[in-house]
């Protein structure tokens, strides 16, 4: 059977329509996505226990991450993608002796990152996200879930939180001092206050 030219040129053209239609759509929702990156750090903090004292170590630097969110009307619409990164020795304690003890436990040297990256957002509210993803340790990663407080502040997007985790959880002996007699408890708090600003 023969296709006249006549019909054959409708039906291309109804089929370029549709493809221009999907690559519009298509790149509406690339458009609408922006991609962020940290920008600043108030807060990034591992709290624990001794047998001597509490103790906090503190990252005033050496934090950086990125994600690919979707913001509207001043709150997180979507995000598609986060992560972040923190190198092991940028947290200090203001004790030389306990930061060393320290990265040996989570043998900081042949691990020197500490990382996030974000597999499923379970809940997304107009100030709260529930966010499952793989925590990354001393080179052991788990499944965590983290509740996330955030603000949206212009381009940029702050995220706060805390979360409870152990050394056990990530197959790690606590640290331990002079001789053993001093022993790091087994309950770690990590807690955080870290900015996402949008790319240019």
């Amino acid at each position: 059977m023969r296709i006249k030219p006549f019909n054959l040129m409708k039906k291309l053209s109804a089929l370029s329509v549709i493809l221009a239609l999907l690559w519009v759509a298509n790149l509406s929702t690339v458009l609408a996505q922006q991609t962020f990156s940290v920008s600043n750090v108030a807060e990034m903090k591992v709290s624990g226990t001794s047998t001597l004292h509490d103790w906090d170590m503190v990252a005033e630097n050496g934090v950086a991450g990125q994600a690919v969110m979707k913001v509207e009307d001043g709150k997180i619409a979507e995000i598609q993608s986060l992560n972040f990164a923190l190198e092991t020795k940028a947290l200090k304690s203001g004790k030389s002796s306990m930061d060393k003890n320290a990265y040996e436990a989570i043998n900081a040297d042949d691990f020197p990152k500490i990382t996030f990256q974000l597999t499923q957002v379970e809940q997304l509210t107009e100030s709260t996200v529930k966010a499952k993803g793989k925590l990354n340790i001393g080179g052991n990663s788990r499944d965590i879930v983290l509740n996330v407080n955030y603000s949206v502040k212009g381009n940029s997007v702050v995220f706060s939180g805390k979360q409870d985790i152990t050394f056990e959880q990530f197959s790690l002996e606590p640290p331990t001092a002079v001789f053993g007699t001093i022993k790091t408890g087994n309950e770690l708090s990590l807690s955080f206050n870290t900015t996402y600003s949008m790319k240019n």
